[in-house]
C-alpha cells in the first residue's frame, strides 16, 4: 500500500510540474494536483505513524523516474 501511494504521489507530481510549466503555477488544474498530492502525503504519514506505533520500522525506498513512470526499489 505504501509503495502504491509513493508511486501515485510521484506521478501526480510529474503531471503537476509539467502543467505548471505550461500554464503557470496558479492554473486551477495545477492547484488541484497539489491538493491531491497533499491528501496522498497525509495518507502516507498515517501509514508511517501506524507502522511506527506497531514497532515496525519504516521501509526505506528509492525511486527512479523514467518518462512518466516512477519505479520504486
Amino acid at each position: 500500500m505504501r509503495d502504491v501511494l509513493l508511486e501515485k504521489i510521484e506521478l501526480l507530481r510529474q503531471r503537476m510540474v509539467n502543467m505548471g510549466l505550461e500554464f503557470g503555477l496558479d492554473h486551477p488544474d495545477v492547484l488541484e494536483y497539489s491538493i491531491q498530492i497533499d491528501q496522498l502525503h497525509n495518507e502516507l504519514n498515517q501509514i508511517d505513524h501506524s507502522l511506527s506505533k506497531a514497532g515496525n520500522r519504516k521501509k526505506t525506498y528509492r525511486f527512479y523516474l523514467m518518462e512518466n513512470n516512477a519505479h520504486f526499489a
